[in-house]
């Protein structure tokens, strides 16, 4: 198991760099097969997601990618809102839980098929309406175990003028803020494993440095449609468990 952990945060790390994911799209649905509850593979998602994400934002620090000044705000605004996610964990039902997961990666595929991945209109900078947009996606961060840029990275490009790939960066950004509010938050539920989520964060380290290394080579075309058959794999992923699982 411990071997299978660490596997699994290598490839989760590659995908959350390059795709800009926490990774809770990838590995909750991996740790229900694995065994694991609903639950307790949100809480060791959560604990990966903020070693990688921290991680994420030391290279992106170094190649310059995003001004971290701006877009803070997104984070400060998850915050709140994965605070009030975290709590609903712990008196929503399972099943419903799911539901949303799935319900969350439907919309965020519609929504990157329909985007453009070079931006159409000036980037908008509004630092209310960053810590409106965070917050929101905050809920649905803490509540499902993932890190939000599934919901960010598609806001961004479609609404206020983001590149694909920058959006991508900052929404993995995000998550260092809403997966520190969840890690918290469940934490003191008693809803974290810690040594599988320490043996998943351990492998994420590896990936996430491969993961961005292939975004920064990779075209924007071909991005786009890698990121789209990524989302649609995870939908598969996900009505196969809910349906037949």
């Amino acid at each position: 198991m411990e071997i299978m952990l660490i596997s699994l945060g290598v490839f989760v790390g590659i995908l959350s760099g390059l795709f800009g994911i926490g990774g809770g799209t990838v590995s909750v649905p991996i740790l229900l097969y694995m065994g694991f509850g609903i639950k307790e593979a949100i809480g060791i998602s959560v604990m990966q997601m903020l070693v990688g994400s921290f991680a994420a934002f030391l290279i992106h620090r170094k190649h310059q990618t995003y001004n971290a000044g701006e877009i803070k705000y997104f984070g400060f605004g998850g915050i709140a809102g994965a605070v009030v996610g975290g709590y609903l964990v712990k008196v929503l039902n399972a099943s419903l839980l799911e539901w949303f997961f799935l319900s969350l990666v439907i919309f965020t595929l519609v929504k990157l098929f329909i985007s453009n991945p070079e931006p159409t209109h000036k980037e908008i900078v509004n630092r209310p309406l960053y810590m409106l947009v965070g917050g929101i996606i905050g809920v649905f961060s803490g509540m499902l175990g993932v890190g939000g840029s599934i919901l960010m990275t598609p806001i961004l490009v479609s609404f206020l003028g983001f590149s694909l790939k920058k959006a991508s960066a900052v929404g993995l950004f995000y998550v260092m803020f809403t997966s520190v509010s969840s890690f918290v938050t469940l934490s003191s539920f008693g809803m974290i494993n810690f040594q599988a989520g320490a043996l998943m964060a351990l492998g994420s380290l590896v990936g996430i440095w491969i993961g961005i290394w292939l975004m920064n080579k990779m075209h924007i075309k071909h991005y786009k449609q890698f990121l789209v058959i990524f989302y649609v794999i995870i939908l598969a992923i996900t009505v196969n468990k809910l349906i037949l699982g």
